[in-house]
């Protein structure tokens, strides 16, 4: 009993080495975010861009995060998970060193570009191959791997703020010794996502990679017969959407709720916070406090939105995703909330703090909703036959709106004030929440990809999804 047992938790546990494995790779990647977010006006002195051309090596960085998500789809289900992780991290992990030592802009700018497109590459490889590797039990934990990754790349690029001059790239050079001794690492130990070996045809080695993952033939042919009957059928990534209603409102669903989450401001507040609105809130005249004042923001926020993204992986384990997902963003929009109302009323250094931490709050909260929504709900929901596509389209609308914002947020400022955009964030957001409530399907960690899958497609219709419970829903993998 108690070795069938120890078998049991070996088999659920045994793939996260894979994911942490994987995961560490985009380490690197948020080092690099998080030192672009920190250094522009360093950047933007030391290759003489104007003022009002600060945003251009976001922008393009941006602009490569769009191609590399527009592509993902294509490259993960031709070349599959694993190669498309190695390749996008070796490619990535070059750039970054070519912009640390960049001797011009036009340099910078290519190099910020590539930069992004690998990390869009990787970010919708990595997500996948997470989701699909592991069993229901430890699957959100495997999931929000990703995510936290990056915002532990964030908090090592904090190391940078004190001495610009030398140390990103020292720092960066250890990075890419680490990562290409990890790179090494996920070449030779690293298996194929069972799922795509099963997808393109290749089901004996999708038998034997999942016997090597779950260390019992039974339950990995259970497993594989359950794949291989979400599998049948000719059509494949945007036909399958074409063809399939409730697939297709489901994508379509996530599409949309994920472009108003940014629209509300859910990335460009914080992006925003640590520069033109610090300004606003504390020194209009860009006095001497500017620079004390960015630093205390920067290690606030970057330390925050990682232990954020750490908890909320601990919440889902323990809470249905739904109610997770529901609560974080319920309490995001009334910090935006409190956020407009202080910024209506405010005018004096204590309303200016309210509204400074509430902008800090929503946040935390928001991007901790946001990362689950993203690498954990939608990866479990969306069908084997349309994964790559469909989690490449919903990153595509993430990109898009964040571009749409770094463009409109600062023209929105100058046209009314900073309370106006407060407004508009605040609605959009309760848009974005009013669709998460009344049409989120609500997944469990007993399940199976598959199980959820066969639910899914075999709903009457796309708005009945939000009264399916999965919890119930019996599977091999309850114990």
């Amino acid at each position: 009993m108690l070795k069938s047992r120890t078998a049991h938790l070996d088999s659920a546990w045994w793939p996260l080495q894979y994911a942490v494995l994987v995961s560490s790779l985009g380490i690197i990647f948020g080092c690099d975010l998080g030192t672009l977010f920190i250094n522009q006006e360093y950047l933007s002195d030391f290759f003489l861009i104007g003022g009002n051309r600060s945003d251009v090596i976001s922008g393009t960085y941006i602009l490569g995060f769009i191609f590399g998500a527009f592509i993902a789809g294509y490259v993960t289900y031709g070349s599959g998970r694993k190669t498309t992780i190695v390749s996008s991290v070796a490619v990535g992990t070059f750039a970054i060193l070519a912009s640390v030592v960049a001797p011009n802009f036009a340099i910078l700018l290519c190099s910020e570009f590539v930069i992004g497109f690998s990390f869009g590459l990787y970010f919708v490889a990595a997500s996948l191959y997470n989701n699909e590797l592991s069993v229901p039990k430890a699957r959100s934990i495997a999931n929000m791997m990703v995510p936290n990754s990056i915002a532990l790349g964030l908090i090592i690029s904090l190391v940078t703020c004190d001495d610009i001059s030398t140390k990103p790239f020292l720092v960066f050079m250890i990075l890419v010794i680490i990562t290409m001794v990890l790179m090494s690492l996920s070449i030779v130990k690293i298996p194929e996502s069972p799922r795509y070996l099963a997808l393109t045809g290749s089901t004996d080695a999708a038998l034997a990679v999942l016997f090597k993952l779950r260390h019992d033939m039974g339950m990995a042919a259970r497993e594989l017969a359950e794949i291989n009957e979400c599998c049948r059928g000719e059509t494949r990534g945007i036909e399958f959407y074409l063809q399939n209603t409730t697939a297709r409102r489901l994508l379509g669903f996530f599409c949309v709720t994920v472009f108003l989450c940014n629209a509300g401001g859910l990335f460009i507040i914080p992006y925003s916070l640590l520069d033109t609105f610090a300004l606003e809130l504390y020194c209009p005249r860009r006095n001497v406090c500017y620079f004390t004042i960015n630093v205390a923001l920067v290690y606030t926020s970057f330390t925050l939105i990682f232990l954020s993204f750490m908890a909320h992986s601990f919440a889902i384990w323990r809470f249905s995703r739904r109610k997770s997902v529901l609560m974080s963003f319920t309490i995001a929009c009334l910090f935006l909330a409190a956020a407009y109302v202080v910024a209506l009323l405010g005018g004096t250094d204590i309303y200016h703090t309210i509204t400074t931490i509430c902008l800090v709050g929503y946040s935390i909260f928001g991007l901790g909703a946001y990362a689950l929504l993203i690498n954990v709900v939608i990866c479990e929901l969306l069908p084997i036959r349309g994964r790559e596509f469909g989690l490449a389209a919903i990153i595509l609308s993430h990109s898009i709106a964040i571009l749409f914002d770094l463009q409109g947020y600062m023209p929105i400022i100058h046209k009314f004030d900073f309370a106006t955009f407060l407004g508009f964030g605040v609605l959009i957001s309760c848009c974005a929440l009013g669709l998460i409530y009344f049409y989120l399907p609500n997944t469990d960690k007993t399940q199976s990809l598959e199980g959820i899958e066969l639910r899914v497609m075999s709903a009457p219709s796309f708005t009945s999804l939000r009264t399916f419970n999965f919890v119930n829903n019996h599977n091999h993998y309850q114990r």
